[in-house]
């Protein structure tokens, strides 16, 4: 894994969750990848389980960004940053994290880990 490919997969992840297409989401990652939402949480384990568990909910109005900081062999970091709207409350809110990945040859996501924090916005 290289630094470019590295930018792509994470701008590709980032467009993923704006569209919550399972196709988008499926490109990501290997058939046998595991994602973490946390350090305590259960992963959610195989291709098929990651798109089932991401594509379960909605959000609206999505903005975000994505940052690249470091890459060596086959393990990378990032930071990203999401704001978005659950449209079933109109509740806007801010989620700020850290990616650790493992990735296959081919380029995609084997392993997800991500620590990150979220917060409810004052209304406009």
């Amino acid at each position: 894994m290289d630094r470019g490919r590295f930018e792509r997969w994470l701008n590709s992840y980032l467009a993923a969750w704006v569209s919550n297409d399972p196709a988008e989401v499926a490109a990501l990652f290997t058939e046998d990848a595991s994602y973490w939402v946390g350090p305590y949480a259960e992963p959610w384990v195989g291709r098929e389980a990651i798109v089932e568990a991401w594509t379960s909910g909605i959000q609206s109005d999505v903005e975000h960004a994505g940052e690249v900081l470091a890459i060596e062999g086959d393990r990378g970091i990032a930071h990203w940053s999401v704001k978005a709207t659950d449209p079933a409350t109109g509740v806007r809110s801010e989620m700020d994290g850290v990616l650790l990945l493992t990735f296959a040859p081919d380029g995609r996501c084997r392993e997800h880990r991500e620590w990150f924090a979220r917060r409810e916005l004052p209304p406009a």
